[in-house]
């Protein structure tokens, strides 16, 4: 590219967009997995309910293994909350660029910052982003020793 200016908000829209159709496609995905250990729960279940005890046993073995799927699934719920919000704070970015009056860095920050949910995005941001604001919710170094420990930074 020449000397030209880089095109932020396009590339901040591709961006935005690319990751919903991936959060689309992986939930169409999920959607399907979790039905299948559903199936499979209930053939636990039927199994359990055999009189032959060999068949009742396999059948409990089942059942937990579904169980434990399932939960394992979860993940993906926090998965994909966590990049909705960088997704969103994507299209804030967007926004504030693409506004004739962009709004002030910390107030942007603010926005981005309050749509995250969970403990650990709030304290990873608080982190990452400390040196661009003086916000009240910034850590403190045992905060951030803590945080270190529990989460990669690279």
């Amino acid at each position: 590219m020449d000397h030209e200016a880089i095109p932020f908000p396009p590339l901040l829209e591709l961006t935005s967009t690319q990751l919903e159709v991936a959060l689309q496609n992986s939930a169409s995905q999920v959607e399907r997995l979790a039905q299948s250990v559903a199936a499979f729960a209930r053939l636990g279940a039927e199994m359990c309910a055999s009189s032959d005890p060999q068949v009742a046993a396999q059948g409990v073995r089942v059942t937990a293994e579904a169980e434990r799927a399932m939960f394992a699934m979860q993940f993906h719920d926090q998965l994909a909350q966590r990049v909705e919000h960088v997704r969103d704070a994507l299209g804030d970015m967007h926004d504030a660029m693409a506004a004739p009056r962009p709004p002030h860095v910390e107030a942007l920050l603010e926005v981005i910052r309050g749509r995250y949910t969970m403990e650990d995005e709030r304290r990873l941001f608080d982190v990452m982003l400390a040196h661009f604001t003086q916000a009240p919710h910034a850590p403190a170094t045992s905060d951030t020793e803590a945080l270190r420990s529990s989460v990669e930074l690279f």
